[in-house]
């Protein structure tokens, strides 16, 4: 029951990609999708932690009403500790940083999630630290979330216009498309930014089946103390969630 219970919240949030909060250069000329995602890539250079609580809905046609839980995430980049530039950090078999470390935690309607550490994932119920190891299957799930986590903090502009389509359809508001261009798990990407452009404000992946996952994100915090909720990850400050 353990293992199907994890797979089925990793399965929820395979349609989850981490955008970071951004602070837009208010002189950015953000008019095209391309501005739009190079001022992302630009802002996000320095992130060091990152936090927020987030609603996420999956709906589907065969179920009447969407399926919702409740959460928050916390990451902290090891290679930019106490402000010091980048280092030069260990990889893992997969390709990232030891150092960095991920937790992802369900609040409703299950406490359960997923945490990356000391360069190996595990899941978990009831509490972060109550983990188990993966298994096979499990740990392909975790290494793709963490692999997109990653790849849109440290934004490679070129990297993404390389795999999706970018569109931007009105000039006038924070909003990008992202449309695959390889095989991927869904067809369009729509992410919406808040109106000061300070932060991500939704994410909503279509899939080809018509069913989507919207995530809702609010509390975002950006290289500030991780709340205490986050401690299991080694550094937290005194908030809570």
């Amino acid at each position: 029951m353990r293992s199907s219970v994890g797979l089925l919240l990793l399965a929820g949030i395979m349609a989850f990609t981490v955008l970071p909060t951004f602070a837009f250069a208010q002189e950015q000329p953000l008019s095209s999708a391309e501005a739009l995602l190079d001022a992302a890539a630009l802002q996000s250079a320095g992130i060091a932690s990152l936090s927020a609580d987030f609603v996420q809905e999956k709906s589907m046609a065969v179920l009447a009403r969407p399926m919702t839980s409740q959460g928050y995430f916390c990451l902290r980049r090891g290679s930019h500790e106490g402000n010091a530039p980048a280092r030069a950090a260990s990889k893992d078999d997969n390709g990232f940083e030891t150092a960095d470390s991920l937790l992802w935690a369900y609040t409703r309607p299950l406490a359960s999630g997923f945490i990356y550490k000391h360069g190996r994932g595990a899941l978990w119920e009831g509490s972060p630290e109550a983990t188990r190891p993966a298994n096979e299957r499990e740990s392909t799930v975790i290494t793709a979330i963490i692999r997109n986590i990653l790849d849109w903090i440290s934004i490679d502009p070129a990297a993404l216009r390389a795999s999706y389509r970018l569109e931007r359809p009105q000039a006038d508001k924070p909003m990008l498309l992202l449309y695959p261009l390889r095989q991927s798990f869904f067809a369009k990407l729509e992410v919406t930014f808040a109106d000061d452009l300070k932060s991500v404000r939704q994410l909503t992946f279509a899939e080809r089946n018509g069913d989507t996952v919207r995530i809702a994100f609010k509390q975002t915090r950006v290289n500030e103390a991780l709340p205490a909720p986050c401690a299991v990850l080694g550094v937290a400050g005194s908030g809570g969630q």
